[in-house]
Parts: C-alpha cells; structure tokens; sequence
C-alpha cells in the first residue's frame, strides 16, 4: 500500500490568486499605471489596487469611480480606528492611501457634478489626517490670490537648529494632478533628501476649482507663482537662494512660463518642459481635434450618442473646455494658443534641468530640446528610457529613478552634501 493510501485527497497549495492584468483601453492603462506608480511613496498597494480591476469597465467610467471610492473610505475607516488606537504610524499610512484613492476617484467623475468636487475634499482632508500623525512641519495654507486663494501645503523635516534657513522645492502638476498627488510623485522623496516642499493647486487646476469652480487657467502663470514666492519669503526659514520650482505634466509649462517672468526662482526642473500649449495639445489630441467638421459644445456634448463619442473622451473634453473658461472645444483650443514662453525663455537664468520620457512622443521631445537650447542659464535634458522602465509620461513607471535624477541634480546646484 502506497503512503499516500487512505489518507484523503492531498490539499493544494497555490501562489496566490491574482490575476494580473491591465486593460484594453490605452488612457484607462495609463490611469492604472498612474495609480500603482505612487505605491513606491505610500500611495497605494498594488493588492488594493488590482484587486478593484475586474470591477471597472472602460466604457462605464462611472465604474472606476465607484470602485476607487469604496477603497479610499476603506482605507479612510482604517486610519480613524488606528488613530483612535493612537497607532499613529499605521494611521498615517492609512490616510495616505485614503487620499490617493480618493483622488483617483475624482479624475473620472463629472466636473459639473458637486459629487465630484466632494471627492476631491476628501483626497485633501485624508491627506491633511494623514500629516496630523506624522513627525513632519506641517501647514495646509490658503495664500490670497485676489478675492481667492490659492490652496497650498507646507511640509518639512523638523529643524534640527531653528537658525537654519530652508531649502524649499515648490511643487505643482499640470493639467489633471494635485497638489496631494504631487507629495506622492516627488514630495516625499524631497522631504527624505532634507528639503522642505510647499505644494500647491493654481488657476485652472483641479485643486484650486474644488473651491472656486469656475477658475480657468491662465497663460500667464507667474502671477500665481509670485504669490506662491512671496509666501514662502514670508516665512522667515527660507534660504531665498535656494528656491527651486518643478512642475510636472502641463506644470511644465507653467513652470517655464513662470520662471520666465519670477526671478526668484533659483533652480528650475519641468517634466517635461513646453513651451508652445497650443502645438502639444495638437499633438495630444491629433489635428482631427481642430480639423473636425462639427465643433462640441457644453450645451449639446450630453446629447451625443455613445457610438460617436464614449464617456471617457466626453469627460475628457469637457475638462478641456471648462479649465480653459470656454463653452466648445474649438473655443478651448483657440484660447490655447495663448500659452506660449516666447521669447521670454530667454530670462531664465537659473540652472534648468529638462526630464522627458522616450515614450512621450516627437512632439514632446522637440519642445523639450527647444527649452533646454532656449534659456540663458546652464541647461541639461535627461531622456528616460524604455529599458529603464522609465519612458511613460512624467516617469510614473518609475518614480524613484525619476526623483533621484531630480534631486542629485538640485543637490549638485544647491551644493548640498549627500
């Protein structure tokens, strides 16, 4: 008789029961993979997030929306009971995912609808929870900007001397990111550097337009930086020579727009820099976008069937026309070609450092290697690869490369020691 005989069927053993995979919808990959990238800074888990997938249908966005935000109140839920535990720490990274979450949750909701602006509150108050537990400086600031503000958080190390000027890295995204979601691309890796961060939402953007709706973006985006500058000289523990600016996405145009005009600026990074909003966005969209017989309006866009024009690209032209303050699409587009450098570049004067990803296109590399030559400074440009897992838009496949270019650059321009 075998040893194995009368002994009952032997219990399998498996590795696991994901199944890992993506979706047929290529803007919908790339959200997914925008989300798993922040899980190298907290976050997210690539568990939580994948386990949601089989849930979500591209053509229902509605779908993503109600799977990202049942994690985030989830992970919401998680972090008040360990808080009330006083499991700080675990707390503290409970909220974080919160926020993460809950910010993905916005990026596909209606822009017209309150649901939505109430989403985006709550990616900001996990995040302002998640630092109530953290043994960081920490500052959620309103810094007056006409009859608004401009909502911004202040984050640093705890000084270690109180006579210590600090090195600050201002830090915004681009056309659908937030201030939350900019500590998790770059911020927390600045804060384990030393550096202190001041992140902030500006006209237009996703975080400013949760208080004031109807805010547009602006091609002259210096007013606003300038505000954000003379906050930050407000303060007292600022190094006023070590100011550096980075934005990311359509921040890299503000970014250079800014700099241009605000020389305070002292070290400027763009990922990836733009110079020209009307010809990327041409070449983002495809010239069918201006070229298309029949304009789309806010007043009509709802009555177009599905099988002309899916959820998603609704949704994303009608972001497109509302931060741009206009009613059609070809009105965006037209307002667009107001938000250009020109020949201001030529003021930039700080060292400026140029990241682009292989995988972002012709037409962002050309504009990249036409700032870089542009400015008056010393200027580099690092090109990310596909074979460093690094060629995606802002590098979001791989963030601590990205970010580890960003700050051994701005380490070596601030002449700070490793």
């Amino acid at each position: 008789m075998s040893s194995n005989e009368g002994k009952g069927e032997i219990a399998r053993v498996f590795r696991g029961s994901f199944d890992i995979r993506g979706f047929e919808d290529i803007e919908f990959n790339f959200q997914l993979l925008r989300s798993l990238g922040v899980v190298s800074y907290g976050g997210g888990t690539v568990g939580e997030i994948l386990s949601i997938v089989p849930a979500i249908r591209p053509e229902e966005p509605e779908t993503w929306v109600a799977q990202f935000k049942e994690l985030a109140i989830r992970s919401k839920k998680l972090g008040l009971d360990l808080m009330q535990k006083g499991r700080m720490k675990s707390a503290h990274e409970a909220f974080l995912r919160a926020s993460s979450y809950f910010r993905a949750a916005e990026y596909y909701g209606d822009p017209r609808d309150s649901k939505t602006r109430y989403i985006g509150m709550e990616s900001r108050d996990c995040f302002i929870y998640a630092f109530r537990t953290a043994n960081l400086e920490f500052e959620a600031v309103r810094i007056p900007y006409g009859d608004d503000f401009i909502p911004a958080y202040w984050i640093s190390p705890l000084p270690q001397n109180s006579q210590t000027k600090k090195r600050v890295i201002i830090m915004m995204s681009g056309f659908d990111g937030t201030s939350e979601e900019m500590y998790f691309q770059s911020g927390a890796a600045a804060l384990n550097r030393g550096y202190a961060v001041l992140l902030f939402d500006g006209p237009g953007q996703v975080g400013m337009r949760r208080f004031s709706t109807e805010t547009p973006f602006r091609p002259d985006f210096e007013v606003a930086v300038a505000k954000v500058v003379d906050y930050l000289l407000s303060r007292g523990d600022v190094d006023p020579s070590k100011i550096a600016l980075y934005g990311i996405s359509l921040g890299g145009y503000f970014s250079l727009r800014a700099a241009a005009h605000e020389p305070r600026i002292r070290a400027l990074i763009s990922n990836s820099p733009i110079t020209d909003i009307y010809k990327y966005m041409i070449g983002v969209a495809g010239e069918e976008a201006i070229n298309s017989p029949q304009d789309i309006g806010l007043d009509y866009i709802d009555e177009i069937p599905e099988e002309y024009l899916g959820k998603g690209k609704k949704l994303q032209i009608l972001n497109i026309i509302l931060r741009y303050g206009e009613r059609s699409m070809f009105a965006a587009f037209e307002r667009m070609k107001e938000f250009t450098v020109g020949e201001a570049i030529k003021n930039i004067r700080s060292p400026f450092l140029g990241m682009v990803s292989q995988g972002e296109g012709p037409g962002a590399m050309e504009q990249a290697e036409e700032a870089v030559k542009g400015v008056s400074g010393p200027s580099s440009l690092r090109v990310f690869t596909q074979a460093e897992g690094a060629d995606s838009h802002c590098q979001l496949s791989n963030l601590p490369l990205s970010n580890a270019v960003l700050l051994d650059w701005l380490d070596e321009v601030f002449g700070v020691r490793s």
